[in-house]
């Protein structure tokens, strides 16, 4: 494990610099664009394009690095990144920021591409659960670092120069990395309507699952700045909630190993439904009441993309490749609608966030609860739950030619074994 990790330090190391940089882009984006004079639901419609965009970076870039290779696609959306962020500091028309964060999204689904491409490539079925473990808490830790940059003292312009020299810095350890780069990945058809057929359940919870919490990514500043809270009470509204998602997001996981999986997500849409009410009802906007509900708000939504993805093999006929190319796609289709609803919400409530989570969350809980009792579950064909961060956005990664070939029942192992597929899901979706 330790020889793995030495030869993708440079790796980790490029992804904590790039993904401190996006996180400051989480917090900067909608302050800045609503201290220019853009509505709620001008900056949602922003945080969809971004989404938008990732989504198209998920289906054109597999061809480009096939063409022309990773570490130069890598280079080439570093400096694209880039641009698109200083963009935002040449006006402020809403045209030319939802053009710039689509750009953005573009860009980091193939930045994500190469970089769990590369981290499956290095890793084996033995340590892969250990190597993307460390991933992930370097994800969330710079993520969150990112956003506490805010609370600086440097105004929104200078922020935007730290974010663009944050995007450039990521370049140099992989640039100079002498790590042989991985195989293109696999291109896999989107078999909608079997995923659906053999587990719609986990559709639905992904796609609820992009609504909310990409709708709390892309306007969660906006929430904290029409509850007066300074700088630094914004960044620590925004990191309790990928805290709390973190810290629970693997015991959960474990968890879920053990019983039903439908059952786990009925307790974490409930639960999220549950906190959203008594915010709701509290009517309380103090910074240290949000910082303890958000925690435990992240920590019931943000584990419901795992959860999902794990059911969703437990059931599917197809490879884990294939299905799990689907489970991303829907929950990128739900994290391009959600900036929109919430946007729209926020014009009527501060607390729209928690509106838009009891109005999504909770009929699932009682109609999945209610498909339980109906449609018991089988344990013969669990698949081990995997530990992947809804932080940031992810691209198809796609397995290696051998991982392709193992057949399902090779992939049934023991789940104290982490990890078994070539798709990795960082994130959510940082947008």
């Amino acid at each position: 494990m330790s020889r793995v990790l030495s030869a993708i330090f440079p790796l980790l190391l490029s992804t904590a610099i790039l993904l401190t940089g996006q996180g400051l882009q989480v917090a900067l984006g909608p302050l800045y664009g609503f201290q220019l004079g853009f509505s709620e639901l001008q900056i949602g419609y922003q945080g969809s394009a971004y989404f938008l965009g990732f989504i198209l970076g998920c289906l054109t870039i597999p061809h480009l690095i096939g063409s022309v290779g990773h570490i130069r696609v890598f280079l080439v959306l570093i400096a694209l990144a880039t641009v698109a962020l200083l963009a935002l500091g040449l006006g402020d028309q809403h045209l030319l920021w939802a053009g710039a964060r689509g750009l953005s999204g573009f860009c980091f689904a193939g930045l994500y591409m190469v970089i769990e491409g590369w981290l499956n490539e290095s890793a084996t079925s033995e340590n892969r659960g250990r190597v993307l473990s460390v991933y992930s808490v370097i994800t969330l830790i710079a993520i969150s670092f990112g956003q506490l940059s805010i609370s600086w003292g440097l105004t929104y312009p200078q922020l935007l120069i730290l974010g663009a020299i944050l995007l450039l810095l990521g370049t140099l350890p992989i640039g100079l990395t002498q790590t042989p780069a991985p195989a293109p990945p696999h291109q896999v058809s989107f078999k909608f309507k079997t995923v659906y057929r053999d587990s719609k359940v986990a559709l639905y919870s992904t796609f609820i699952s992009g609504l909310v919490t990409s709708g709390f990514l892309s306007l969660g500043p906006i929430m904290g700045k029409a509850m007066d809270f300074r700088p630094i009470e914004i960044s620590l509204f925004m990191a309790s909630t990928l805290v709390g998602g973190a810290l629970l997001q693997f015991p959960i996981g474990r968890f879920s190993d053990l019983l039903d999986r439908r059952l786990v997500l009925v307790g974490l849409t409930a639960g999220a439904s549950i906190i959203s009410l008594i915010t709701i009802i509290s009517q309380v906007e103090s910074p240290v009441y949000f910082y303890i509900v958000m925690f435990f708000f992240g920590a019931m939504s943000f584990p419901l993309y795992s959860i999902s993805l794990a059911h969703a093999n437990d059931n599917s006929k197809l490879s884990p490749v294939e299905t799990g190319s689907v489970i991303l796609l829907t929950y990128s289709l739900g994290s391009v609608i959600g900036p929109l609803l919430l946007s729209a919400t926020l014009l009527i409530s501060n607390f729209g966030l928690y509106y838009l989570t009891l109005a999504t969350f909770t009929p699932f809980a009682i109609i999945t609860f209610l498909r339980t009792r109906r449609i018991p579950a089988t344990q013969a064909h669990f698949m081990p739950y995997q530990d992947v961060p809804v932080t940031t956005q992810e691209a198809i990664v796609l397995g290696t030619e051998d991982e392709l070939a193992v057949t399902n029942d090779e992939l049934l192992f023991d789940s104290s074994t982490e990890l078994l597929t070539g798709i990795e899901r960082n994130r959510v979706m940082v947008g």
